[in-house]
């Protein structure tokens, strides 16, 4: 028998990223959300980092502070690549949640 979509929490995330806009970000608890908590922020996380490489706009997924959280792994590429899509950071390194954070449309 042939799994539906929303048997494939990974996939669920990777189609949602997809539709996140250049200048717009989204939280890993945002994307658990949307996916009906299939996966916690943490799963959200192992679900991006396992698509494709240079497949999905991964720099676009924030904590819910507003801060990149790939600075060990990364140091200031996701900041950058925010930044060239016009997202700013105050002086403590965050975004602000109010003015970037993506809110799709209910389906």
């Amino acid at each position: 028998m042939k799994q539906k979509s929303t048997d494939r929490p990974f996939e669920r995330v990777w189609a949602i990223l997809l539709r996140v806009p250049r200048g717009r970000v989204v939280t890993y608890g945002q994307l658990s959300e949307m996916i009906d908590r299939r996966l916690s922020p943490v799963g959200i996380g192992w679900a991006i980092r396992a698509a494709p490489e240079d497949a999905l706009p991964w720099h676009r997924v924030i904590n819910s502070l507003g801060e990149v959280s790939t600075e060990r792994a990364h140091p200031g590429l996701q900041r950058s690549m925010l930044e060239a899509e016009g997202v700013s950071f105050d002086d403590s390194g965050r975004v602000d949640l109010k003015r970037y954070a993506w809110r799709p449309r209910k389906r």
